[in-house]
């Protein structure tokens, strides 16, 4: 054989090597392909040793679905006090920190008495002595009151001569007692005014709460043109968030909220207490209040909150996955499970949450549907249940007394 023979002999050999490597590549392909396909989201694998399709499937029942939207906030106080001092002074004493608990009315720092504590004395001196002074005079009233009845008493008689009854009728004059009156009312009015101006200088919280800021340090002068402290009721909070005219009238006041804190590892519920009547003039939206109870105080006043809120909710529907609803020729349909076979039910889609949908026709309660796997059936499909209602089925049990081939 001469060479160019067993070149020719050689090609076609190499030939024939590359078309069966390359039929059995592709073999191997299918093999493997058929055996992975299937996985991911909504897919279950399909084994080619037999003649079903697996898939998981889902009992329908009656429940109910609601519909949200999840709005972004800050959380702020409910109350909130600016603390000024009533009068100008220096800072003698502090006695409080920022962090502090502090009940209403608690003193939270004092300025210096020394010139305030010479007039209060004075005037409360005042006031002792007038009070004292009208106290007597009164009792000398009373006394010249009672005397002069009697004498008109003895005037009848004849007892006494009317001269003694006019003295007696003059002695029970009131003239005396109304200046003396006038005397301790001018006292008392004075002692407390010095006394306001006097506990003035004792600078209290106006609520209870807690001390966030203290803009002062003994030896600073005050006055009242500039909050002196700071202090923040805790024990209720609330978020505002805003939204479209679309939404404000699905809500209500009362209605309940699910707030969500990640600052404060904290996530709980809330309630709309102030719907706005009207929309922001700048952003078109309507502001709402959703009010969290902070009895631990762990919320803080600044933190970012997430607000979840139901637009609409149906109780006692049918509801079902919405990864088990496909659009196929123009129709939302499901795969109901019939034995060991499956049927193409074209439904109507009514309430949808991303998650659930509830359907107004097509389904009845106590119908088993495929949840996943459905992209790999079609109308009178055999399939096997692997798994009902989240639970392993049993080797060889089928939904409706179904069989496996």
């Amino acid at each position: 054989m001469g060479l160019k023979d067993r070149f020719s002999k050689f090609k076609a050999m190499s030939r024939k090597k590359k078309i069966i490597t390359v039929v059995v590549g592709v073999l191997i392909l299918l093999f493997l392909g058929v055996r992975i396909f299937g996985s991911g989201s909504g897919n279950v694998p399909v084994d080619v040793q037999q003649s079903y399709i697996a898939v998981n499937a889902q009992t329908v029942q009656k429940g109910d679905i609601s519909t949200s939207i999840t709005l972004s906030g800050k959380v702020q106080a409910d109350k909130e006090a600016a603390v000024l001092a009533k009068t100008a002074g220096r800072v003698q004493s502090i006695a409080v920190k920022v962090g502090d608990m502090v009940e209403k009315d608690q003193v939270l720092f004092s300025l210096d008495k020394t010139d305030m504590q010479a007039a209060y004395e004075q005037a409360l001196a005042g006031y002792q002595l007038a009070e004292a002074a009208y106290e007597m005079n009164l009792e000398k009233y009373n006394k010249a009151v009672q005397d002069y009845e009697n004498a008109k008493k003895l005037y009848e008689i004849g007892a006494i001569s009317k001269n003694d009854l006019d003295l007696a009728e003059m002695q029970a004059s009131d003239a005396v007692l109304r200046t003396s009156e006038a005397q301790f009312a001018q006292a008392k009015a004075q002692f407390e005014s010095v006394s306001r101006s006097y506990a003035d200088l004792d600078v209290k919280s106006p609520i209870a709460g807690i001390v966030t800021a203290l803009n002062v340090k003994i030896g600073d002068m005050v006055t009242n043109a500039a909050p002196a402290a700071t202090v923040v009721d805790m024990k209720k909070v609330f978020v505002t968030v805003s939204v479209s005219e679309k939404v404000i009238n699905l809500l209500k006041n009362n209605q309940e909220a699910l707030v969500e804190i990640a600052s404060a590892g904290k996530s709980v519920k809330g309630q709309i207490e102030s719907l706005s009547l009207a929309a922001d003039a700048r952003t078109g939206k309507y502001d709402l209040k959703v009010y969290i109870d902070n009895e631990d105080g762990l919320i803080k006043p600044g933190m970012f909150a997430k607000v979840t809120i139901a637009t609409e909710t149906k109780n006692d529907v049918i509801v079902i996955p919405t990864e088990a609803i496909i659009f196929h020729n123009g129709r939302d349909v499901v795969y109901v499970v019939n034995g060991n076979k499956v049927e193409e039910r074209e439904v109507t889609v009514g309430l949808e949450n991303g998650k659930q949908s509830e359907i107004l026709s097509g389904l009845s309660a106590g119908e088993v549907i495929v949840i996943k796997g459905m992209n790999f059936v079609s109308d009178g499909s055999e399939i096997k249940i692997i798994e009902l209602d989240g639970s392993q089925k049993a080797e060889g049990s089928q939904a409706e007394g179904g069989t496996e081939k």
